[in-house]
């Protein structure tokens, strides 16, 4: 029984990361609103697989996603991809974002806090999480000279307010649509891994 329960917890988690793939490669994962502006949709996979499965798994999610995210940037050499052929931009955060998301869950699963409250709460981390230590890389690692081409520092804090508003629409998604999900699936997931 034990492997039986490997092996669908190892095929459950590779359809997440054929979601990611889907997420990454078509216009789904990132909707955009504006030139070099996108709402990132693909964290809620990594956010759900990371609630469901636990932080290992989420981080392995978070750094699927971020490898593809790099691909994806060398194929759409674009201003706005640029800065994400950097690993430390691109990898690095979505790595914390399935980490943190799979402990915060895990932690408050641990406590009296129902799951839905557990599992949103642990949405919101690990979205904060992907806006935060993104706009981070890109300061650090220079990736908003990329984005504005080395226009203004105006235009540079007008990119940053604009990718805190993607995190505020990004973070309620996630704590709306996460929790949902994952008590749709909860009973029959569980059972099963």
């Amino acid at each position: 029984m034990k492997k039986k329960k490997k092996l669908v917890r190892l095929v459950l988690l590779a359809l997440f990361a054929a979601l990611i793939v889907v997420l990454t490669f078509t216009p789904l994962g990132y909707i955009i609103i504006g030139p070099g502006i996108a709402i990132t949709t693909i964290h809620l996979v990594t956010i759900l697989g990371a609630s469901i499965f636990g932080p290992k798994e989420g981080a392995f999610l978070g750094a699927f996603w971020g490898v593809l995210c790099v691909i994806k940037a060398f194929q759409e050499p674009i201003p706005a991809n640029i800065p994400f052929q950097n690993p430390m931009i691109s990898v690095v955060p979505r790595i914390f974002v399935g980490l943190v998301t799979g402990i915060v869950v895990m932690l408050l699963l641990k406590t009296k806090i129902k799951k839905p409250l557990a599992v949103a709460i642990g949405a919101l981390a690990g979205t904060l999480t992907n806006t935060v230590l993104v706009i981070t890389a890109l300061n650090v690692f220079n990736g908003f000279e990329t984005l504005t081409l080395g226009v203004t520092t105006t235009l540079n804090t007008i990119i940053t307010t604009l990718i805190g508003v993607n995190g505020i629409i990004e973070v309620v998604a996630a704590v709306i649509l996460v929790p949902t999900i994952y008590m749709a699936t909860n009973k029959y997931i569980k059972d099963k891994i």
